[in-house]
């Protein structure tokens, strides 16, 4: 069987619901919604390191974007990053396509719009040269069911010119 060669580049959690905050998770294990629909499209799936849970540990305390966006979180987050970017730009360079990033909408660190760890991310790529100019979400339901048809479930296009937060649509 031939590869895609397309890839979904995912915030770990929704893989692994295991590294979320005691109480925050949307999930007993994966988010099979997300799973499903990226196997359905035949994308592979690159699981981003858990920030908060390589920083913090598992215990940790709910926190917010404020007190995640500190000099300490975001040189954790590069020396964990460096190696996915590499990675990532191996792919890239024979062939693979990153067809976007799946993030966790209301997530102090992997909202594709204000997360601490994922502005750090597209940051860290776009200076490796890795592309990745659209993003997915795990909406901030109390199920967090994703659905791709569902506008929030759609992040959209990641630039410079949308205001930080707002979700967009594929149209946009």
């Amino acid at each position: 069987m031939q590869r895609s060669k397309r890839i979904v580049v995912a915030s770990h959690c929704v893989i692994n619901q295991n590294a979320v905050v005691e109480g925050e998770a949307r999930s007993p294990g994966v988010m099979k919604a997300a799973v499903d629909w990226t196997y359905e499209q035949g994308y592979g799936m690159f699981q981003l390191p858990c920030p908060e849970f390589t920083f913090l540990g598992p215990e940790r305390p709910p926190m917010t974007v404020e007190e995640y966006d500190t000099p300490e979180f975001r040189a954790h987050n590069r020396k964990i990053l460096l190696p996915v970017v590499e990675q990532l730009k191996t792919y890239q360079d024979h062939g693979y396509t990153i067809v976007g990033g799946l993030g966790i909408s209301g997530s102090p660190s992997c909202d594709p719009g204000k997360g601490v760890f994922m502005r750090d991310f597209l940051e860290l790529a776009a200076e490796g040269g890795v592309e990745i100019d659209f993003f997915w979400q795990i909406p901030n339901t109390a199920d967090g069911t994703f659905n791709p048809d569902d506008a929030k479930s759609v992040f959209g296009p990641v630039n410079q010119d949308k205001p930080e937060g707002k979700a967009a649509t594929i149209n946009d």
